[in-house]
């Protein structure tokens, strides 16, 4: 029986005894206090629930394309994980897609405070962060990539090629999963220069600093979509192992189980139906992308899936 069923009928049950109006007092008070009860009585309305009746969720992103971007002057938010919702949750009638920008590192605090009730940018699973939120189903699979000058005068198509000349210099982002994997491959330290951000990489290419600039691959399709791409072009093939990519997904509250639970169940309906692959294709996704089915949330929070950390 539920605490609501409970209290309605004691309160008929009162009602039928002739309870003088203190005793209907008293029960009143005690209904406001099961009602205020912390970390969600059974009269508290759920995160999914809201979401269901309001047809509205927020969604936090650091607005980086592909990922997910926000145009200030219409407010349109657009990119894989934007796309991916709106198609996700607009068979259940939740429409607005209220998407809310903050910086990298606020997304999970963000979403641990109340601000959001997802947050989808990027974000891969790790073992770590299964600490903290409850990841959905991985989506997408993000390998190491390459940007390299128009012609790809080093001729760099994978690590082994960055190990076998000792005149190319890598740069990568400090910090990343890329230069764990560098690393890991044999790139020798002095041969890796390491930058705070993704645009100075991409200057020291330029410069002639550095040879090849490794990212992810999202942020390398992000980066060549763009004018500023002139001069420049993605190392293909880039080879890389299952062993060095990590998967993304939008991550949920552990309280919101339910939520991600109606998340899962139609991210699996979007595969099935082809959407998943046509979003994938707009955004210049492809067959290095594509989350293998044996690749599960579970099993990368176990640390038992093929990846090597956390990249974004």
């Amino acid at each position: 029986m539920t605490v609501r069923k409970a209290v309605l009928g004691g309160v008929q049950g009162l009602r039928r005894l002739g309870l003088r109006r203190q005793g209907m007092i008293g029960l009143l008070a005690l209904v406001a206090m099961l009602v205020s009860l912390p970390h969600g009585s059974a009269l508290a309305e759920t995160t999914k629930e809201r979401v269901l009746r309001e047809g509205k969720i927020v969604i936090g992103i650091h607005n980086r394309a592909p990922w997910g971007s926000r145009d200030e002057a219409t407010g349109q938010a657009t990119g894989w994980h934007p796309d991916l919702l709106r198609a996700a949750f607009a068979e259940l009638g939740v429409k607005d897609l209220d998407i809310r920008v903050t910086e990298f590192g606020a997304l999970i605090p963000g979403l641990l405070a109340g601000r959001f009730d997802a947050v989808a940018s990027g974000l891969a699973i790790t073992p770590e962060r299964c600490l903290q939120v409850a990841f959905g189903a991985p989506d997408l699979k993000v390998p190491d990539a390459a940007i390299v000058l128009a012609g790809n005068p080093k001729q760099v198509h994978g690590f082994a090629d960055i190990v076998g000349n000792s005149e190319i210099v890598m740069g990568a982002g400090r910090g990343s999963v890329s230069v764990k994997n560098a690393t890991a491959a044999g790139v020798p330290e002095d041969r890796m220069l390491l930058f705070p951000d993704i645009e100075s990489n991409v200057s020291a290419l330029r410069a002639g600093r550095v040879d090849v600039a490794v990212l992810s691959s999202p942020t390398v399709i992000g980066l060549l979509s763009g004018e500023k791409a002139k001069g420049l072009e993605r190392a293909t093939p880039f080879v890389t192992t299952d062993e060095q990519a990590n998967y993304a997904a939008v991550a949920f509250r552990t309280g919101d189980e339910d939520l991600r639970a109606l998340y899962d169940e139609r991210l699996a309906a979007l595969k099935t139906d082809g959407t998943v692959a046509a979003i994938m294709a707009r955004y210049g996704f492809g067959t290095p992308e594509a989350v293998p089915d044996s690749v599960t949330a579970q099993k990368l929070c176990d640390g038992s899936a093929a990846t090597s950390g956390a990249g974004k």
